[in-house]
């Protein structure tokens, strides 16, 4: 117990002078903390964007769109995974196997698939590609037009770009 007025406010001055400097070091270093964690497990680190490999994946992914236009399996089994996963604009969640089954619909032909706009990061031997397609074609005798966002990542595998997973969103205003 402290008896001594002015000795007791000094007293409860430094305590909490101590207390908001502690406090003030909590907020600073928490933060400081995080960011350091963050920096050495990677996260928020900027793609590495080498020129050749956007420019392969880029190529694909053309290559790509070229074989969906002619119908070509062949061409589009050696550009997938074999472990490949597209989910389609309703939604649908097809293997490899179901997605090439389904572009040999007999009901749909495709006048034109394009894509309009193309974007390509790459995270070492990883690549995300994001982009506007548009398709135009005749389904059961009936004319269509799809205009779709898609998001295609690739991954490095034996020294080739292999799409591995793909998702398709509808109605791109």
């Amino acid at each position: 117990m402290c008896f001594e007025h002015d000795y007791c406010d000094e007293k409860v001055k430094q305590a909490r002078l101590f207390l908001v400097g502690k406090r003030q070091m909590k907020f600073l270093l928490i933060p400081l903390g995080i960011l350091w964690a963050m920096a050495a497990i990677g996260v928020g680190q900027e793609p590495e964007h080498s020129t050749r490999a956007i420019d392969d994946v880029r190529g694909r992914e053309h290559s790509k769109f070229d074989a969906l236009q002619r119908k070509d399996n062949a061409s589009l089994d050696a550009l997938c995974d074999d472990a490949l996963m597209q989910v389609d604009p309703e939604g649908s969640l097809w293997t490899k196997a179901e997605y090439l089954a389904h572009l040999n619909d007999a009901t749909v032909q495709r006048l034109r698939i394009a894509p309009q706009s193309m974007t390509v990061r790459t995270y070492g031997d990883v690549a995300i590609v994001i982009g506007i397609y548009e398709e135009k074609g005749l389904k059961a005798g009936h004319p269509y037009l799809h205009r779709c966002r898609f998001i295609d990542t690739w991954a490095l595998k034996k020294g080739k770009w292999v799409c591995i997973a793909a998702a398709e969103t509808s109605a791109v205003s």
